[in-house]
């Protein structure tokens, strides 16, 4: 792990020293791709930023299937690079520049030429943050050429530009494969998510079957190996969906732009938008930060918590209060609230526990339960993933909460403090209430996934199954702890490694106090009984699991033959 950081480190250090240098004119390291014959309309141009340490010639295939789709000519560029992975920000608009001079001399007319950006992977990222800052009068050739947008590849809208409102000034088309294991399908959703309403303008899309690489052509760099999936789609289908995708983007714009200046309507496939629809339920219902509820803490909002309560909520956490509190004969109303539960008023924030209520007269009863999400890539790896990665908004991690540590009100209470019933043993407490919970948010993930990702996780994913509950005695333990995920044997004689989650839980009866103290209890401190706290897995989680990383076992592009990177060289990858 130490390498790992360390090496992380030195990539970091190098960078700051290529970007604090001079920004020098490399327009010699280009690949550029006249028009087709034949071609009529507008003459469009596209420059292209390649993802980390992928050639530019890599994706010539895909620039000769957007030029072949389009019914006017376009010209094509793409930037290499030297000593970095990909062409560096300080560089992109000396290198922007020079290569539409280049083109210039090929014959381009800059005077009239209708231009459009692309980048993909790191590329996408390098080349979206440029745009942002260079268009208009800002943009190439000292603002006498307008960009009329970009094509993100393998990556898509930083959140910085859709939160707390969506801010990005120029239309961009964001393509991802459903396959991609990098720039992860469930990224592509939050941004489609954050565009809604803005889908003429930017649109999001997704190929069936592609991964991140299919994007470029050849040989993939080591962590594209170690991390992509592997395509369900030819090379050539590949570039062939794509370009049906950008060209009529690119004739749209560039129409539009020679009419009036204003691009003509756009939007969504209905594909796109059914393969989205489940994680975004998913996520919805999990309460994520990043798309409904990001007024929690660690959620982008999160200044908007006061003494340790949230605006925002989940609306799963309620799920395990109605397995806990069912009762024959009474409703349940069961609310939620995103907290920090560590809070107490020693920090000048206030204890937020269950409280249970009822209205006889309805037969009602009423419980409020708190929550806190946290997150980290559940993948069992040889490099545990931290948090720390995703504010990098790659798409490299795990986006979904890898749990909601979630404060509930015990059976037992709820059946004396809430249906009226004297004499109920802590016993009606015994059973894993917390696992059952989470086997159901397993099990509606994959009912609500797709039928064809249903039919691909059936086949090569990685299933889970639920271990009992791991009791804790006391709140900090319980909080401390996270939701566990095990790669243990498979019982079902298959031979395969299954995933067992178990969840962390704190119960305590209702005369906890008495039982364990045998002193008054003072004012000031809450009564600690009537509890039984649990570590839930997100349906989000769950969903994401069986799209992305269930496939990493049997689907992924690293190869196996022997003279090839193995399995257990993926710890040198980053040394």
């Amino acid at each position: 792990m130490a390498k790992v950081w360390r090496s992380a480190a030195c990539l970091a250090s190098a960078l700051l020293l290529v970007l604090a240098a001079p920004a020098p004119v490399r327009a010699d390291n280009l690949a550029i791709l006249p028009p087709l014959a034949g071609k009529q309309g507008p003459t469009s141009a596209w420059i292209c930023i390649p993802g980390a340490q992928i050639d530019k010639d890599a994706y010539r295939p895909l620039a000769d299937a957007v030029q072949t789709e389009m019914s006017s000519p376009l010209w094509v560029a793409i930037i290499g690079t030297y000593f970095m992975p990909t062409a560096v920000p300080p560089e992109l608009g000396a290198r922007i520049d020079g290569a539409l001079k280049e083109m210039e001399k090929q014959g381009l007319d800059l005077a009239s030429v209708k231009l459009f950006y692309g980048g993909h992977s790191l590329g996408s990222v390098f080349i979206q943050d440029h745009l942002a800052s260079h268009h208009g009068s800002s943009g190439p050739m000292g603002g006498t050429v307008s960009v009329l947008g970009q094509v993100l590849m393998g990556g898509f809208l930083q959140r910085k530009y859709t939160y707390p409102s969506f801010s990005y000034p120029v239309t961009t088309l964001t393509l991802g494969g459903e396959l991609d294991g990098l720039a992860r399908c469930t990224r592509l959703a939050e941004a489609f998510y954050q565009a809604k309403g803005r889908e003429s303008d930017f649109p999001v899309e997704i190929v069936h079957g592609m991964n991140h690489m299919q994007f470029a052509s050849g040989k993939p760099p080591l962590l594209v190996q170690a991390r992509d999936l592997l395509p369900e789609i030819s090379e050539e289908t590949a570039h062939g969906s794509v370009a049906k995708l950008i060209a009529p983007y690119f004739q749209r714009l560039a129409a539009g732009s020679e009419a009036s200046g204003k691009t003509a309507p756009g939007g969504v496939s209905k594909a796109s938008v059914d393969f989205f629809a489940p994680i975004i339920e998913a996520y919805e219902l999990e309460g994520s930060r990043d798309f409904n509820a990001p007024e929690q803490i660690g959620g982008p909002g999160a200044k908007s918590c006061i003494k340790g309560g949230c605006p925002s909520k989940s609306a799963w956490a309620p799920e395990a209060q109605k397995i806990i509190s069912a009762v024959e004969g009474w409703d349940l109303n069961v609310t939620n609230e995103y907290v920090d539960c560590k809070s107490t008023p020693l920090s000048g924030a206030e204890f937020h526990l269950p409280v249970i209520t009822n209205n006889t007269a309805t037969k009602t009863i009423s419980i409020t339960t708190y929550s806190q999400a946290s997150w980290d890539d559940a993948m069992p790896s040889w490099f545990q993933w931290k948090e720390i990665f995703d504010t990098f908004d790659t798409g490299f991690v795990a986006t979904s909460a890898e749990e909601l540590a979630t404060k509930l009100a015990s059976r037992q209470c709820s059946l004396i403090l809430g249906a009226g019933r004297s004499n109920v043993s802590f016993s009606e407490d015994d059973p894993d209430f917390c696992a059952m919970t989470n086997e159901k948010a397993y099990q509606w993930a994959l009912a609500t996934a797709g039928k064809a990702t249903q039919a691909r996780f059936q086949k090569y994913g990685q299933k889970y199954t639920f271990g009992k509950d791991i009791q804790k005695a006391g709140g900090p333990l319980f909080l401390n702890a996270r939701l566990q995920f095990k790669e243990v044997p498979s019982t079902d004689g298959s031979g395969d490694a299954v995933i067992e989650v178990s969840a962390p839980a704190q119960k305590t009866e209702m005369d906890y106090w008495q039982k364990h103290f045998h002193i008054p209890r003072p004012s000031f401190i809450p009564d600690p009984g009537c509890f039984h706290y649990c570590k839930l897995l997100s349906p989000a989680r769950a969903l994401e699991w069986i799209y992305v990383d269930s496939l990493r076992a049997k689907r992924r592009s690293l190869p196996k033959a022997a003279d090839e990177v193995h399995l257990a060289d993926e710890q040198n990858l980053f040394v």
